[in-house]
């Protein structure tokens, strides 16, 4: 008996177009993840000027750079993030404010590292470390300034890091700057158990004060507290830490977020008379990507109006 021959299936109409759909998606997610990972790494100089009431004569016409969330983490390395600082060195800011977030694990070091948070913080820290030797080098002749994040592991080692850059660690603390008589405050919140209703008693109304936040969270009773002679006592309040929800699609973030968080989620407001800024930051969490947001440094212009 002559043996049968096998026939060759062939795929179906059915099975052809499941595999170009496929082919298809998996194209369009690499080419998502493409431009979110060029768009995660270009910094843009956002500017602002800025007419503050209580602004001393002395400050008119001075600037800020404020930065916050650098997240060294990934292809977010110290070395990327110094030579960033370097080209910003060009814009000749007066004062320098760092809004907390400076080192995260990234994901696939989550992932991949059997080892446990306590090992994960080490080499953050050492990433930090290695960051604000560059910050040592960047002039800004009225000062550098940093707040920390919950975030932000031993503290106490991030305030030695600062000190040995040139900046003052403003954790739930405030200095003065002065130019001559003239005087402006600025004042860090670092954690959202500091008590700002009391912080508010130490300035009188017409005081000029810059509240450095390290998230939104605060902003409720920022808002709200008075300074000791009755009425508002911040003059600026500047916020990071939402990233502007890193990768937003349809509306949605990816990063949760709490709500005043989701309130002030990026950009300026004005509430109760205080213009509040809230930056997307410079770094990612997680993973170097980012989608419907771009990172960004500020460059704000003070003007007494």
């Amino acid at each position: 008996m002559a043996a049968k021959r096998k026939k060759n299936k062939k795929m179906g109409r059915g099975g052809r177009i499941a595999l170009a759909a496929f082919a298809a998606l998996f194209i369009a997610i690499m080419a998502l993840c493409a431009v979110a990972s060029v768009n995660a790494s270009v910094v843009r100089v956002r500017r602002a000027d800025l007419e503050l009431p209580d602004l001393p004569a002395s400050f008119d016409g001075k600037t800020i750079l404020y930065a916050s969330d650098v997240d060294l983490c990934g292809l977010n390395t110290a070395r990327k993030s110094g030579k960033l600082f370097a080209k910003l060195q060009s814009l000749q800011p007066d004062m320098l404010i760092l809004g907390g977030d400076y080192a995260s694990p990234s994901l696939l070091d989550i992932l991949n590292r059997p080892e446990g948070a306590a090992a994960r913080a080490e080499r953050q820290i050492g990433a930090r470390a290695d960051f604000f030797q560059y910050i040592g080098a960047f002039d800004a002749p009225l000062g550098k300034f940093g707040v920390a994040a919950p975030e932000d592991a031993d503290q106490s080692a991030l305030a030695q890091q600062m000190n040995g850059a040139g900046m003052r660690p403003l954790f739930n603390d405030r200095i003065a700057v002065s130019i001559g008589d003239d005087t402006l405050w600025i004042v860090g919140v670092s954690a959202e158990t500091a008590n700002l209703n009391s912080a508010g008693s130490a300035f009188a109304r017409d005081d000029c004060v810059i509240v450095a936040a390290y998230s939104p969270s605060v902003l409720p009773v920022l808002v709200t507290s008075e300074a000791r002679d009755g009425g508002r006592w911040a003059d600026l309040a500047l916020t990071g830490h939402t990233h502007g929800g890193q990768i937003r699609l349809f509306g949605r973030n990816v990063l949760q977020l709490n709500r005043q968080e989701q309130q002030y989620l990026s950009g300026w407001t004005v509430e109760n008379g205080l213009p509040i800024l809230t930056t997307v930051g410079i770094g990612c969490e997680g993973v170097n990507l980012r989608v419907g947001t771009a990172p960004e440094v500020w460059l704000i212009t003070l003007r007494k109006t």
